[in-house]
């Protein structure tokens, strides 16, 4: 791995290469194989969330167990452990290296769990917006801190321990049959929002759209269903306004999930991206129609 000093040397004369780095490691942490527990916590509009999950990683496949339930993802393939039911295939499987926007500034060594690690810090428009923990020898994420726009910390995620060689994940996705998600139109959902490219679009349940954009640091998704309601977690969901448009939304230890109806369509967002990325994201996203329903019918009446 890099010595301080050189380390220095790079930080002085090549900015791009560093980011490039962090390409690098990205990468390698996604093929990287290890087991354990991690525990993640966010903050958003007054609320925090805080979760323990056992994650388990061998190659491009990941497994999570939380609360008695497991998901299996690698390979295009999608499927719950011990679930009835077939798992999804997914016909594309895409990634885009980290937007020019991302500034490598920081590259350091550290000691986590005992592991010696490399930190790497990004920064958004000279501010920080993301502290990233490599282990050297697996090359796995053991930490991050993700911040907001305000420099305040919006997600932290840690590996409580850490296990170099993974065991029960090898034979779980070969076990289950898959019903294969194609590619699909994306409708009215547009091919890029504030610096989040639409890698893959695929079909969902009944006509929807399911839609993953990426800017190679964070990630959403947005689900396009026929129809405008609110049904399932956002019945009793808090509001929020962004712009003229009101969106219910759900935070989580680990994402953010927003929901609204316009032109007779709803939308459903879920991903992990930090909050003044999310409220770019959603005023460049097609809007909610405007107040709700009451609202809407005293506005006909009386003007």
């Amino acid at each position: 791995m890099l010595v301080a000093g050189f380390v220095a040397l790079l930080l002085l004369v090549a900015p791009v290469a560093i980011a490039a780095e962090l390409d690098d490691y990205l990468a390698e942490a996604a093929d990287a194989s290890y087991a354990g527990e991690r525990a993640v916590w966010s903050s958003f509009a007054g609320e925090t969330e805080f979760s323990v999950v056992s994650v388990e990683q061998a190659g491009s496949t990941v497994m999570v167990e939380s609360g008695g339930s497991s998901q299996v993802v690698g390979d295009g393939k999608v499927a719950g452990v011990g679930s009835s039911g077939n798992g999804v295939a997914l016909a594309d499987w895409s990634s885009v290296p980290p937007a020019d926007r991302y500034e490598t500034t920081s590259v350091r060594s550290d000691v986590r769990l005992g592991r010696d690690a490399v930190v790497i810090t990004v920064e958004e428009a000279g501010e920080t917006r993301a502290r990233f923990w490599f282990d050297e020898e697996t090359g796995a994420a053991l930490g991050s801190e993700v911040y907001d726009g305000q420099g305040e910390l919006f997600r932290l995620s840690w590996m409580l321990d850490f296990d170099a060689n993974p065991r029960r994940i090898y034979t779980v996705l070969g076990a289950s049959a898959y019903d294969l998600v194609v590619t699909a139109d994306a409708g009215d959902l547009p091919a890029t929002v504030a610096g989040y490219t639409r890698v893959d679009t695929y079909r969902g349940p009944n006509d929807s759209i399911h839609a993953f954009y990426s800017d190679g640091l964070f990630s959403f998704s947005v689900f396009l269903i026929d129809g405008e309601g609110v049904t399932g977690p956002f019945v009793d969901a808090d509001e929020m306004s962004v712009g003229s448009g009101t969106y219910r939304w759900i935070l989580t230890a680990s994402e953010l999930w927003v929901q609204w109806s316009g032109s007779g369509k709803t939308y459903v967002l879920v991903g992990d991206l930090p909050p003044d990325h999310l409220e770019t994201v959603l005023q460049e996203l097609p809007a909610p129609d405007g107040g709700n329903f009451l609202s809407r019918i005293w506005k006909g009446i009386f003007g």
